[in-house]
């Protein structure tokens, strides 16, 4: 609900706070008088656009509101809109842009009439209308909706489709195939296998050499080193002088006695063995292979093993979590299927009972003569349109191309008749264009009954509209010799009776309107809430 209404600089408006309470408050005074401006500040303080000509030149327009949200928080909203340049904006005291103040703005109050903020024509709307006219639950489809969503977000983080994640498996259960026959044990096998290739490769060579030295070792055919070491050290025995050359001789004589059994040794071990030759190079050529192909060391290759068997786990674990997921969107997508077939179903059996509805409304508000079709189309009847003509005979069209200001304003408050709701906060212009007679009467009473339920404010010329409010507010303009201001100030008892006794006959003070202006007054409960004007 508007709490207050703080404008300075804007258009005639010098400088104003205006007060407001709940129920229906009137907006009245002569055609010109500024009451307009009013309405231009609130469109402009939640975020509408800003139109030529309403800032002086070298001046700066501030506007203010409070607003009470309907959880009872208080909300500020402000704008400083200067008459050239980039205008700024306040929430609650803090700096904001004007799309954040538009946004915020939403849901606190909604102008009908002439100006931008047309709950009417905003998207979804109508739907919502319906919905809540039909007293339609679209939690259900909703709720379906982004349970699909949520599962097909789930399937695309998951990646690919069976197809390549099982060409992606085919190649790795290969390649750790490739890998398991090998039998990897060993990180060192490959270095071990080319020193035995090569000891393979020259064993007849190695053989021969190391059985000629032995042959000189061991002395066959003539005397040998051992005989002659021992000779020596024979000859040097018993001479103190020469014990050192002794015992050098005597770790000879063991020395050559090692050797020649290491050389017995090691000539026993290498053997011819092509078989085996061969099949060392083959290992070889598969160890080769594999290393080129997985790593530069068998170490890398072992490693890369692992690697391979936990990214088939992982995929083997994908399909699975795909196949239940596969199994649970097929559930979802029914469910969604049936959800949206249903409330399809349900929109389109409640459009024509509220265009009729609508119809019924409008011609109490001096549009008896207007055609109300709602179209629904689009998955679950998402797409609520409603279109409109103002004659009988003339096909309807989508309403933002055809309605005027007043047309709107009566459509929505024909709207908020049958299906109350929507914001604590409603502004209805020009609603009262091209009516009189009974149907003020009408329409009067329909702006009471809507406020009821929260505020309503109202521009109009209508002396059976103002007699109905709770509160009457007249705008007039004040010649200041040089300048010219507009003023607004709630009006009551006897200031009230003349105001209206004005817009019934353009004399406040005629005995005649003055007492029909009581008499609406009167019929209408008589009282006037208090407010507060500066």
């Amino acid at each position: 609900m508007l709490r207050e209404l703080h404008v300075v600089g804007l258009g005639v408006i010098d400088d104003s706070t205006i007060s407001f309470g709940p129920g229906l408050t009137a907006l009245t005074g002569e055609t010109g008088a500024g009451k307009t401006l009013l309405v231009d500040a609130l469109d402009l303080v939640l975020g509408g656009r800003t139109k030529r000509g309403l800032v002086h030149s070298d001046r700066s327009a501030l506007i203010e509101a409070t607003f009470i949200d309907d959880d009872g928080t208080e909300v500020i909203v402000a704008r400083e809109i200067p008459s050239d340049g980039r205008s700024r904006a306040w929430i609650d005291g803090r700096m904001a842009s004007v799309a954040a103040l538009a946004d915020r703005s939403i849901g606190l109050c909604d102008i009908h009439g002439q100006h931008e903020h047309h709950s009417l024509l905003g998207p979804g709307a109508i739907r919502r209308a319906l919905d809540g006219f039909g007293r339609l639950d679209p939690t259900g489809l909703a709720e379906a909706r982004r349970h699909l969503h949520d599962l097909l977000t789930e399937q695309h983080r998951l990646g690919g489709d069976d197809a390549s994640i099982q060409r992606e498996l085919a190649v790795l259960e290969h390649q750790l195939d490739e890998i398991d026959r090998a039998g990897l044990r060993d990180p060192g096998e490959l270095e071990n296998l080319l020193e035995e290739a090569k000891t393979l490769s020259a064993a007849e060579s190695l053989r021969g050499s190391i059985l000629r030295g032995l042959a000189v070792i061991d002395g066959e055919g003539g005397e040998s080193p051992r005989d002659a070491v021992a000779t020596v050290g024979a000859a040097l025995e018993g001479f103190t002088s020469l014990r050192d050359v002794s015992e050098i001789l005597g770790d000879a004589e063991a020395m050559l006695d090692d050797l020649s059994t290491t050389l017995r040794s090691a000539a026993e071990r290498i053997e011819e063995d092509p078989m085996r030759l061969d099949a060392v190079n083959d290992r070889l050529r598969l160890l080769h292979d594999l290393v080129r192909r997985y790593g530069p060391s068998l170490t890398e290759v072992i490693a890369e093993r692992s690697r391979i068997a936990n990214a088939l786990d992982l995929l083997h674990g994908s399909l699975d979590a795909r196949s239940s997921l596969a199994a649970r969107l097929e559930v979802a997508t029914v469910r969604l299927d049936n959800e949206e077939q249903a409330m399809d179903q349900a929109r389109q059996t409640q459009a024509p009972l509220m265009a009729a509805a609508l119809r019924s409304q409008l011609g109490l508000l001096a549009l008896g003569g207007a055609e109300i079709q709602i179209d629904v189309t689009g998955a679950g009847g998402d797409d609520v349109e409603l279109r409109f003509s103002a004659n009988r005979g003339h096909a309807p069209q989508p309403v933002a191309k055809v309605a005027s200001g007043g047309e709107l304003a009566r459509l929505m408050l024909a709207i908020r008749l049958i299906q109350p709701g929507g914001p604590s906060s409603m502004v209805f212009d020009e609603v009262d264009a091209g009516i009189g007679g009974a149907a003020a009467n009408t329409l009067a009473l329909a702006l009471r009954e809507v406020s009821s339920a929260g505020q309503v404010l109202v521009v109009t010329h209508l002396a059976q509209v103002a007699a109905q409010a709770a509160r009457q507010i007249v705008v007039a303009k004040v010649d200041q010799g040089s300048t010219t201001h507009a003023s607004a100030r709630l009006v009551e008892g006897e200031e009230r009776i003349g105001e209206i006794a004005r817009m019934l006959s353009g004399h406040p003070e005629s005995p005649a309107a003055r007492q029909h202006a009581s008499e609406l007054l009167s019929s209408a409960g008589g009282s006037v809430a208090p407010g507060r004007l500066v």
